[in-house]
């Protein structure tokens, strides 16, 4: 449940830390895929090769870095948790929206919700929490 499936024939997929190691089975990490990428694939973006290279090829020399973070469950089943670039910029400090929403979702009233940067004068951006609550049938 949750999960998006496993991984198709040809795709290397893996869980990958900031050390560029790989995650154990069910650890969060960034959502990689082995070079070369099968055919299908993109291979670089529509006349900007040098941004393609840089936003998904050179931090993790080797790998394609798909701007995801996940894990790869204990049957090999790959879950997406978060964007590793959705950051909100509050008066300095950097904060994960995909954090902020586990914590959010973590309440027994909660369903889902979502967390969004404001543009705010003084802090520059505040977060922001759009939630879904449980109704009276789903209890």
């Amino acid at each position: 449940m949750g999960s998006c499936t496993k991984a198709l024939p040809g795709w290397n997929l893996q869980i990958l830390n900031e050390k560029n190691e790989e995650c154990a089975r069910d650890e969060l990490g960034r959502v990689c895929l082995k070079l070369p990428m099968p055919p299908c694939h993109t291979m670089t973006i529509w006349g900007n090769d040098q941004t393609y290279i840089d936003k998904y090829l050179d931090d993790v020399p080797g790998y394609y870095l798909s701007g995801d973070e996940g894990i790869i469950d204990k049957r090999g089943y790959l879950t997406i948790l978060s964007r590793i670039d959705d950051v909100i910029n509050v008066a300095g400090h950097r904060l994960d929206t995909g954090r902020l929403e586990e914590s959010i979702n973590g309440h027994q009233e909660i369903v889902e919700s979502a967390v969004v940067g404001l543009k705010d004068q003084l802090k520059g951006e505040v977060p922001i929490g759009l939630v879904i609550m449980r109704t009276q049938g789903d209890k």
